[in-house]
């Protein structure tokens, strides 16, 4: 319990601080660059397997049903907006990122630089915890978006190549509605501040000792992920009822 306690203290003191204007612009940037750019890589090369072996799946199926093919890529881009290319980049954002964040806090921790740091006058939440929760929203709406782009585009490859599917044919976009993009902007902005927050009150709650900050980043990666899982479903259920 006192992890949970601790997240609603980080988000509190957070909320208090970005209400007060305590921003640190320059460290937002600085986040903003480890969560967002240097995820560029890792989210495109996974978004593009997924892509391809998604097309692949359901093409396959449709082969065998009724080998006709022209709601494959509207199919594809709707799953891929409110669900697949949420989902994913938050799970690859609680993977990579996630576990970086925790390492560094509890590393802090268990070397007392976060009590040097108040007793410097200096605020961890305002140095710490608020850049890295607007960075790491913001590049989660980013890296959903880079992500559903690369997977329906190499998903258009293989079913050009491998079923003859014609991209103007592929390109459609008349089963996504506009409740699917509100759904899957919402979708991201949650992932992508739910993701931060455990990941720092796991750092802030770290053992004394290495093996505490291993427990720590372990502890962030599983209950991040664990996280991004349940607000999905929570949020497809929220989002099909009132969109």
């Amino acid at each position: 319990m006192a992890l949970y306690y601790r997240m609603l203290e980080l988000f509190s003191l957070s909320l208090w601080s970005a209400l007060r204007l305590r921003i640190r612009p320059r460290e937002v940037i600085k986040q903003f660059y480890e969560a967002g750019n240097r995820s560029v890589l890792f989210v495109s090369v996974n978004m593009a397997f997924i892509g391809m072996i998604g097309v692949y799946q359901l093409a396959s199926t449709m082969a065998r049903v009724l080998p006709e093919y022209s709601t494959l890529g509207g199919t594809v881009l709707q799953g891929l907006t409110k669900e697949l290319g949420p989902v994913m980049a938050g799970l690859l954002l609680a993977t990579r990122v996630g576990t970086g964040m925790a390492a560094e806090l509890g590393s802090m921790k268990v070397t007392d630089q976060l009590e040097a740091m108040k007793l410097s006058a200096v605020n961890p939440i305002e140095l710490l915890v608020l850049p890295r929760l607007i960075a790491a929203t913001i590049a989660g709406v980013a890296l959903a978006a880079l992500g559903t782009t690369i997977a329906y585009f190499t998903g258009m490859l293989v079913a050009w190549l491998g079923f003859a599917v014609l991209p103007d044919t592929y390109l459609s976009l008349r089963f996504v509605r506009e409740g699917d993009l509100i759904i899957g902007i919402i979708k991201s902005v949650t992932f992508g501040f739910t993701v931060p927050l455990v990941s720092c009150a796991c750092g802030f709650e770290a053992d004394e000792g290495s093996e505490g900050v291993g427990r720590a980043t372990t502890r962030a990666v599983v209950i991040s992920s664990f996280a991004v899982i349940l607000l999905d479903a929570i949020l497809s259920y929220v989002g099909e009822v009132l969109l």
